[in-house]
């Protein structure tokens, strides 16, 4: 089955919102055994929105319309349908009922417009909203399934999970493992992964915020077992550079299942490292104390770092970082504490000092980067990095043996400078 989905809005082609749509269905369809073939993003304009209808219907068994179901003028997606299925757009009294019932109950006045809401292409399913005024519907035209469904995500996907998935969900023909790395570069990754894989299966890497995500797809007969004996492999290989998730969610895991406390403190990355952990369900076991300490005065006053420390080597440095992970682990009375401090531009940087350069360390040990990119990059990078200071950290203090060499290998390969 050949699968298309379709995003239409205007401020999605202006870049003021992003299409979170898209991806989030293509994971859905992947994980039932359906991969999308096209994708097509279309402004809120009547005729080119018929002709992308057009399109995708002539070359796919299944699109999915994601936004265009509001009550107002620029709202195409029925009138669209209407056109470009010859199917006449028919009132639903019942549909009528429930939008008028749903403002009463939000005690919100409702405009005569939204009676627009309730016509559905003649012969269409509907599909149920209960997160709001726009119903979805489905129709079948000679092979094609077309589903329209709301654009915002806390109504698009209930309403897929609930009432299109199981229209169109088949049995997989392939199985995929997926899995991360940190610490290697993608170059080498890839090279890595494509000597192990060869011809038994199929591969494909993403990267964002230096980890490399690694997804392996096997078909025929044999694919669980062909996925097996790849997975090991890739791991093997990986060594402790390998995550089974993000960053962020191994750490938490890792300090909950240790029981160890954790205290952070941050300078240029404003709290990320913090929002990261928290948004894994019971860190609050572990996570004592976040900081942000972003003048001299607040790293001195807060976190007791030696004001002659900052004066004789600046607060973006090896013995402040330093100071600033011991400090926040000894006021909060946690195990171990994280400090970041860097540049994160675009300006502030000097010749021995770059924009990007960022010192991130846990406890005594520091690390130093030169992350290259705008500001919420070198943000982003940092923070990512460090977690993964704190995950090779807490490999060693589980007595594994395998991180001083391994780590100290992705350290090189990253272009690290390791402070004693």
């Amino acid at each position: 089955m050949k699968v298309e989905i379709l995003s239409t809005g205007t401020e999605l082609l202006r870049g003021k919102n992003v299409d979170t749509n898209a991806a989030w269905l293509a994971q859905q369809l992947g994980r039932a055994g359906l991969e999308v073939a096209h994708h097509q993003t279309v402004d809120d304009h009547f005729g080119r929105l018929v002709d992308a209808i057009k399109l995708a219907a002539s070359r796919s068994d299944l699109l999915l319309l994601t936004g265009g179901l509001g009550p107002t003028e620029d709202d195409y997606t029925r009138t669209a349908a209407e056109e470009a299925f010859h199917r006449p757009l028919e009132y639903h009294a019942d549909l009528w009922k429930k939008i008028e019932a749903r403002f009463k109950h939000t005690g919100t006045r409702m405009a005569t417009i939204n009676r627009r809401q309730a016509f559905i292409p003649k012969g269409a399913v509907v599909l149920p909203n209960p997160h709001g005024t726009a119903p979805g519907f489905l129709l079948r035209d000679g092979a094609v399934h077309f589903v329209a469904m709301p654009g915002p995500p806390r109504e698009m996907q209930p309403m897929f999970l609930d009432h299109v998935l199981p229209k169109v969900a088949k049995r997989p023909d392939f199985a995929i493992w997926s899995g991360n790395s940190f610490g290697i570069p993608e170059g080498t990754v890839d090279e890595m992964v494509k000597k192990i894989v060869g011809a038994h299966a199929s591969y494909g890497l993403t990267v964002r915020w230096g980890r490399v995500n690694i997804t392996v797809r096997a078909e025929g007969p044999h694919r669980k077992k062909v996925l097996v004996g790849l997975s090991r492999r890739i791991c093997a290989a990986l060594g402790d550079c390998y995550m089974d998730a993000e960053v962020h969610e191994v750490v938490a895991r890792k300090l909950i299942a240790s029981k160890r406390t954790l205290a952070v403190a941050e300078s240029c990355t404003g709290g990320l490292i913090s929002h990261r952990l928290t948004e894994v369900p019971g860190i609050s076991q572990v996570l004592l104390e976040s900081v942000v300490t972003y003048s001299n005065e607040s790293k001195i006053r807060r976190l007791g770092v030696d004001p002659a420390l900052i004066a004789a080597h600046g607060a973006v440095s090896e013995e402040v970082a330093r100071a600033m992970a011991l400090g926040v682990a000894r006021t909060s009375g946690a195990k171990v504490g994280v400090a970041v401090t860097g540049i994160a531009g675009p300006g502030g940087g000097s010749e021995k000092k770059p924009t990007g350069l960022c010192y991130m360390a846990v406890n005594d040990r520091v690390e130093s980067k030169v992350f290259v990119g705008d500001r919420s990059h070198v943000k982003e990078r940092a923070a990512g990095y460090a977690l993964n200071m704190l995950r090779l950290w807490l490999n060693g203090a589980e007595g594994n043996g395998r991180t001083a060499g391994k780590a100290g290998k992705a350290g090189k390969a990253m272009g690290v400078r390791a402070g004693r």
